[in-house]
């Protein structure tokens, strides 16, 4: 019986030992197990715009890398390398030819995390300042894996993520704080980002009907605020010195609590060096007219400085490729070399030559009060101006410029000798009727200038400059024969042509410290006076004044180192013109009445 016991036990194992040795067989050589598939990538597209911003790289990071990744960026080095260095979750090199547009994949793993898009500049143009745009970012709570998402990286974003950034350690001991923290912060931050800079100098809305700078769908929206707050960012970095940044950092923290006005919330942590930069940013006085209206809403006049500021960036790459061409027609290599030169030179002066203007039009715009030129002139005015034709009968010349017909002046200085003369002629320039002066300039007997000016006086007696056709003349030593000729008509405009605007050139009664502009043709025509005095004396050969000429300072930011003095006569006009740093001057020799 223990025999057949034992052989009943021994069986059954024997049983399922086989068994089990089959099965492990076949596992190893007939089945596979099912590998894990990884979750679909979630796809984010959308538009790098300050500008739309061709090239430069985009990193995609979390919150727990993005600090250490952006502090490991030495200034003086290569930020692209040091931020790929860093491990981002996706990386993509954008192609120029997209524009502004992109579309990266990020990990399915990371769906549903809040996640920070970082863009590099290094290698990035802006299509629309023409230059190289500041370094971008934007936050985002990625949706599903799988899923494709709407993010846009501009300027808004970037002000939006640099707020959401200040707080992702609050405490500073490197915990970061949870995702539902971070999106409310980034839901906070858009608030106070859209609340400080979400409208126009016109007090428009950048984004309408309540839609997000990180999501909007609409390009060119995107385009058109982001640059509003480009403008901006360039006009201070080119006042205060700053790198546009470091413009973007003080703006970011001025604007968390809803306000530009130069302090920052506490709960951003600032540093002392970003307190000093947003309190230098806000200092800039070219205000939109309201003194609680801070600087950064940026004014019409300070807007067009900032875009005139460009266009003359655009107009030194425009020349250079020009010149370049000439440079390149030679077989000489020595003179090809010393062409290109010459022209790197001219670059560099012309570039030093836009930031004199710039900050002329912006000192100008200032004591503007940063306002429009937006002169009372045209057809809805015509009853607040007289027929030119009955100054000096029915109607009582402006004393410090009688356009009375016939009316005669010679001056003579720094060699030449300009005669002045209201002819008996009539030209209606927008619905006005504007009398013709002829000026003529002439150098031993040589004609240099023949210009026909159109003014026309107001029924208070101010007289507004409508526009002038100007005449510029050079002789030719190898001509045959040696004549003047005509060379170009520069420094011509005319109101209502080619956006060109009229001003005033004399008022009746003048008030010292008052700045008037008489002419806007932006890049050839932006003279502009301040009244200095009406009590002052002078005299010339044709004429002098005795404590009750008025003086002028006369200036244009085409030529920021230019200043005149003038000096007008009650009842003759101008009497003296006197170049404040040469002390050249140009006198009235003669006024002959009609």
């Amino acid at each position: 019986m223990r025999t057949s016991t034992k052989r009943q036990l021994v069986a059954p194992l024997l049983y399922f030992s086989l068994i089990s040795a089959l099965a492990g067989c076949g596992s190893s050589s007939n089945r596979t197990t099912p590998a894990v598939q990884p979750p679909l990538p979630v796809t984010v597209g959308g538009v790098v715009a300050d500008g739309p911003v061709a090239g430069g790289t985009l990193f995609v990071f979390t919150p727990s890398q993005v600090q250490a990744a952006l502090a490991a960026v030495d200034p003086d080095g290569d930020r692209r390398d040091a931020l790929a260095a860093a491990n981002p979750i996706a990386t993509l090199e954008r192609d120029s030819a997209d524009e502004g547009a992109f579309e990266i994949a990020v990990p399915g793993a990371n769906a549903g995390d809040m996640v920070f898009l970082i863009f590099d500049n290094g290698a990035a143009e802006d299509l629309e300042f023409h230059d190289t745009p500041p370094n971008l970012e934007s936050v985002v709570l990625l949706g599903a894996a799988g899923s494709t998402q709407r993010v846009n990286v501009s300027t808004h974003t970037t002000l939006i993520s640099l707020q959401v950034r200040a707080q992702l350690d609050p405490d500073g001991d490197g915990n970061i704080v949870a995702t539902n923290a971070i999106q409310s912060a980034a839901q906070a931050a858009e608030m106070s980002v859209l609340d400080a800079l979400g409208t126009d100098a016109q007090g428009r809305d950048l984004y309408p009907g309540g839609a997000s700078p990180v999501s909007a769908d609409d390009d060119g929206m995107i385009e058109n605020a982001s640059g509003f707050v480009g403008l901006l960012a360039r006009m201070i970095a080119s006042v205060e010195g700053l790198g546009l940044d470091e413009v973007m950092a003080a703006l970011a923290a001025d604007a968390g609590d809803g306000n530009i006005d130069g302090s920052i919330p506490a709960y951003l942590n600032p540093s002392s060096e970003l307190e000093t930069m947003a309190e230098a940013a806000n200092d800039i006085e070219s205000r939109g007219g309201d003194d609680e209206v801070a600087m950064f809403a940026v004014g019409p006049c300070s807007s067009s400085a900032v875009s005139m500021t460009r266009a003359c960036a655009a107009d030194i790459l425009d020349n250079s490729f020009e010149r370049r061409a000439f440079c390149a027609d030679t077989e000489d290599e020595a003179a090809r070399e010393d062409c290109l030169a010459d022209l790197e030179l001219e670059e560099e002066e012309g570039e030093e030559e836009c930031d004199d203007v710039f900050e002329a039009r912006l000192a100008l715009c200032e004591s503007l009060g940063d306002a429009a030129h937006e002169p009372p002139f045209g057809p809805l005015f015509a009853a607040n101006f007289i027929d030119p034709r009955h100054i000096g009968g029915a109607v009582t010349p402006n004393p410090y410029f009688p356009l009375v017909a016939g009316n005669r002046w010679t001056y003579e200085g720094d060699g030449e000798t300009i005669v002045v003369e209201v002819k008996d002629e009539i030209k209606l320039i927008q619905g006005i009727l504007c009398v013709v002066v002829n000026d003529v300039v002439t150098e031993a007997g040589v004609l240099i200038e023949n210009t026909d000016d159109w003014y026309a006086q107001d029924v208070d007696g101010n007289v507004w400059y409508c526009g002038e056709i100007a005449e510029n003349y050079e002789t030719f030593d190898d001509d045959e024969p040696n004549e003047p000729e005509l060379v170009d008509t520069d420094g011509s405009w005319k109101g209502g042509r080619d956006g060109a605007k009229v001003g005033m050139l004399i008022p009746a009664v003048p008030v010292p410290g008052a700045v008037i502009r008489q002419e806007v043709l932006y890049g050839e025509a932006e003279d502009a006076i301040e009244i200095d005095s009406v009590t002052a004396s002078e005299s010339a050969p044709g004429g002098s004044c005795a404590g009750d000429c008025l003086k002028t300072l006369d200036f244009t930011p085409l030529e920021p180192d230019t200043l005149e003095a003038k000096y007008y006569a009650p009842g003759i006009g101008m009497i003296l013109e006197v170049d404040e740093e040469s002390g050249d001057r140009v006198e009235l020799m003669l006024f002959e009445t009609g």
